[in-house]
């Protein structure tokens, strides 16, 4: 019998008192992370995803998103969390999302599903679940959770590298497959729940449930989205959650005083479009090429060489500048081509940027529209290939050794 290093028995009885009940469903959770660290986390990740994004600026869309939001929240009994109700212009993007401390987005792509503030609240219900179960703190709990097991199976099996070794590589596969896609799982099927019943207490028919669900399993079918098999899925799937609907229904249905306002209907997809709109998308679209280009050194470099080039700048200048800002290769591109066309300082952009503007706003302030800067991207991405085909020919080169 293997003797168990004192350092691993103290991070097991460690790891066994991190207990806590998730509410409504009474499960037990594992949580090791705060929940000041995981608001502090979530808040710094969800201002970054709406940086990259085209926020809508559409009266009505936000208008309602806001008023079943701020309903859900009222219930949800956490007074502590800062909630914010964003929404995200793309059209294409079925989608939600909620970070720790209370903040949820929600794309424009998945209000045909919706239809109306009573399938906005289904989804919203979801996501507000998500937050008030701490589901984040318990995948990062998790996360330090499986790092522990790999230490404890090198502390047992120390002594064979070789076999500690195979061990671990199974340890992960298993724990993928058999651990953390089944956990992920659990914790969807738990926000239905939860937000059924946070729907229900907010005024809102939890039955509605299943028409919101029925029309994004036809919505995916029509676009010819395939889903994996189940098991290696982080969601369950359509006939697994419709099943566990119906069971958790009723359970809602006793929260559920009916609200004496008139159901809105979500604006169309097409009311909310616009020619701005769809400009800045696209402008989203080549800063995220830039980057792509920029992930292998090869495109690095030929990104900042057709920069320089564009900018008529030294390279080596505008790529240690940016590193200085922290800023991604086509995020600083786009900035540096405001000022660029505008004829102003790289510095006022910069505050405009700081300070939330969007794109559209910076570019109307400086007096050029999203469509100039959205031809200069263009020019810096053909400008890009351009310089890393000639990059890729001087490496395939032939070299000739002189004597």
């Amino acid at each position: 019998m293997p003797k168990i290093n004192p350092l691993v028995l103290a991070i097991f009885l460690f790891f066994l008192s991190a207990c806590a009940t998730a509410p409504y469903t009474g499960r037990s959770q594992f949580l090791i992370v705060s929940e000041s660290q995981e608001v502090s986390l979530g808040e710094e990740a969800y201002r970054q995803i709406l940086r990259e994004s085209v926020l809508s600026r559409h009266s009505d869309a936000l208008r309602i998103v806001r008023k079943v939001g701020e309903r859900i929240a009222r219930v949800a009994n956490k007074p502590n969390y800062q909630w914010e109700f964003s929404v995200i212009d793309d059209p294409d993007n079925v989608n939600a999302f909620v970070v720790p401390g209370g903040k949820v987005a929600i794309y424009t792509g998945i209000f045909p599903a919706a239809r109306d503030e009573t399938g906005l609240a289904v989804v919203l219900g979801h996501e507000v679940a998500h937050a008030i179960a701490r589901h984040a703190a318990e995948r990062m709990s998790q996360g330090q959770l499986l790092g522990a097991g790999q230490i404890i199976i090198a502390g047992v099996l120390g002594s064979n590298p070789q076999l500690a070794n195979q061990v671990l590589q199974a340890y992960g596969l298993g724990a993928g497959v058999g651990f953390v896609l089944p956990f992920s799982r659990s914790q969807e099927s738990e926000a239905d729940r939860i937000g059924l019943i946070l729907m229900a207490k907010a005024g809102y028919d939890p039955r509605v449930s299943l028409q919101v669900w029925e029309r994004m399993e036809k919505g995916d079918n029509t676009k010819g989205q395939g889903s994996p098999p189940e098991f290696l899925s982080t969601h369950p799937g359509y006939e697994s959650r419709t099943q566990q609907l119906r069971s958790w229904i009723p359970e809602a249905l006793k929260y559920y005083r009916p609200s004496s306002q008139t159901v809105e209907l979500l604006p169309s997809l097409r009311s909310m479009d616009s020619p701005t709109a769809r400009a800045e998308r696209e402008l989203m679209k080549r800063i995220q090429a830039i980057n792509q280009r920029a992930g292998d050194p090869q495109g690095e470099r030929a990104v900042v060489e057709a920069l320089g080039h564009l900018l008529r700048m030294d390279p080596s200048r505008l790529n240690q500048e940016r590193q200085q800002l922290r800023l991604g290769h086509g995020q600083y591109a786009a900035l540096r081509g405001v000022s660029f066309l505008a004829r102003t300082s790289l510095r006022r952009v910069l505050i405009a940027y700081e300070r939330g503007s969007s794109w559209s706003e910076m570019t109307k302030r400086y007096s050029i529209k999203v469509t100039d800067l959205l031809s200069f991207m263009r020019r810096l991405l053909r400008t890009t290939t351009n310089v890393q085909s000639q990059l890729r020919r001087r490496s395939l080169r032939p070299r000739y050794r002189t004597r």
